[in-house]
Formats: structure tokens, sequence, C-alpha cells
């Protein structure tokens, strides 16, 4: 056989095993990429289901802190609305009381107010401040009035400093002073009456 046609035969092998070996190297790879084909996939079914697990665990620590962050949005407006009635409670119980001021018993209250002053601060006379609106009822001749049944001076000073309704004592030596205004005696009594009102407004029978 000549030369020529046996490199012919030879590279006709050579071809033929490498075709043959390519079949096998594609099938290998065929396989191989469909093995790692399935691996991935199931790699990638597993990422998602993780990924899944913490998205859910994501959303659910979101709604989560939604819900608390409504919750205390929630409690906050309560809060500030509870707040708001009081403040309308106080406010509306101040016009009361200003509206008291018209009534005939007014000046009657203003005397038992001066009579304790006069008791719970001690000394020979009461310096009186009030808003000059009081002056109507604080007259010179219930003062006169007063200082004799109770043995003691009292002078009055009008201050439009001083709240409408009732007035100011302060001891003859300044050194003690006894607010008889309403807004005094509403905030002397303000904690108490605001566990009052709440209790009455909001707490279960």
């Amino acid at each position: 056989m000549p030369l020529y046609d046996q490199v012919e035969l030879l590279c006709q092998a050579i071809l033929a095993q490498g075709k043959q070996k390519a079949e096998e190297i594609v099938k290998e790879a065929v396989e191989q990429a469909e093995r790692l084909a399935a691996d991935e996939e199931a790699r990638s079914r597993e990422a998602l289901r993780r990924a899944g697990e913490e998205l859910r665990s994501q959303a659910l620590l979101t709604a989560r802190n939604r819900v608390d962050r409504a919750a205390l949005e929630s409690k906050r407006r309560i809060a500030e609305a509870k707040e708001a009635l009081l403040g309308e409670i106080f406010k509306l119980g101040m016009e009361h009381l200003q509206a008291f001021r018209s009534g005939a018993d007014y000046q009657e209250w203003l005397r038992q107010r001066l009579i304790k002053a006069r008791q719970e601060l001690t000394g020979k006379g009461l310096h009186l401040k009030a808003n000059p609106e009081e002056a109507r009822w604080l007259t010179d001749e219930l003062l006169t009035e007063v200082g004799q049944a109770t043995g003691s001076r009292l002078e009055l000073e009008l201050d439009a400093e001083v709240p409408a309704g009732g007035f100011i004592a302060v001891q003859e030596d300044g050194r003690m002073r006894l607010d008889q205004t309403f807004k005094g005696i509403i905030n002397r009594q303000r904690e108490r009456l605001r566990t009052e009102l709440a209790r009455k407004l909001w707490e279960s029978p």
C-alpha cells in the first residue's frame, strides 16, 4: 500500500477515532451538563427555598415591625386624644368657674377664702393681689368686714398679671403666700383631678 494511502487511512482512522472520541466527549459533556443542570436546578430550588424562607422571615419581621409601629402610633394618638380631651374638660371647668363669678354666691366664696387665708398665714395683716376685674367683688366693705372679723388688716393691690377669679394672699412679711385664684386652686388639684377624670372616662366599670 502506497504511503499516501497509508497516511490517508491513518488520517481517516484518526478522524474516525476523533469523531468517536468527539462523540464520546460530547455525550459525556451532555451528560455532565445535564448533571450540572440538575444539580444547579436543585441548588437553585434550595436557594429559592432558603431565599423564600428568608424573604418570609423578613416579611414577617417587617410586618411585625409595622404592626409594632402602628400600635405605638395608635397608642400615641390615643394618648394625645385623651390629653386633648382632658385639656378641653379643664378648659370647660375653668369657663364654668369664670361664669360662677357672675353669680350671687361668688362674693360669699371670696369671703370664706379670705378668712381661710387669714387663718393659714401669720402676721397682723394680709397683702392681697388680684386681677383688676376682681375690684367689683373685693370691695372695701368686704375687706373691712373680714378684717374686723379676723382682727387683721387687709390691703388690696390690683395686678393685671394675676389671673381673673380669686386672689393671692401674701403674708405681711412676704415670706409666705397662698394662691386662691381659680387657676392656682385648679393647678394644685390638677393631678388628682386628672386621675379621677381618667378613671371615670376610661376605666371599665
